[in-house]
């Protein structure tokens, strides 16, 4: 049984599993009461880029008010066909674009 499923902006089902849920919560307490700004950030996020080095994609969103300030939601994902699953999470103050690739920016993005 899963914590929740969506389609992401790519169109890929992304799930995330109990064990990633418990893990996350774990190493990033201040995501416990984040499940739906999860799901916003895989459905409409600012950014997507894939991390060849890593072997994901990362999906992030900023947001005005989080337990940590305004920061961006990183997302990392694994994508395996028309499939993914949620790797980890976290909130990040810039969005380290080193080594990956832009697939997705949202148009408005520079309004942020």
């Amino acid at each position: 049984m899963g914590v929740f499923e969506v389609v992401s902006k790519l169109g890929k089902r992304i799930r995330l599993t109990e064990i990633q849920w418990a893990h996350m919560r774990s190493r990033h307490p201040e995501l416990v009461d984040q499940l739906e700004n999860m799901k916003v950030t895989l459905v409409d996020p600012d950014f997507v880029y894939h991390s060849p080095k890593e072997e994901n994609h990362q999906y992030n969103k900023k947001f005005k008010k989080t337990p940590v300030t305004e920061k961006f939601l990183l997302l990392a994902v694994k994508h395996l066909n028309g499939e993914g699953f949620v790797i980890t999470g976290f909130f990040v103050s810039r969005i380290r674009r080193k080594d990956k690739v832009l697939l997705y920016e949202k148009e408005d993005i520079h309004k942020l």
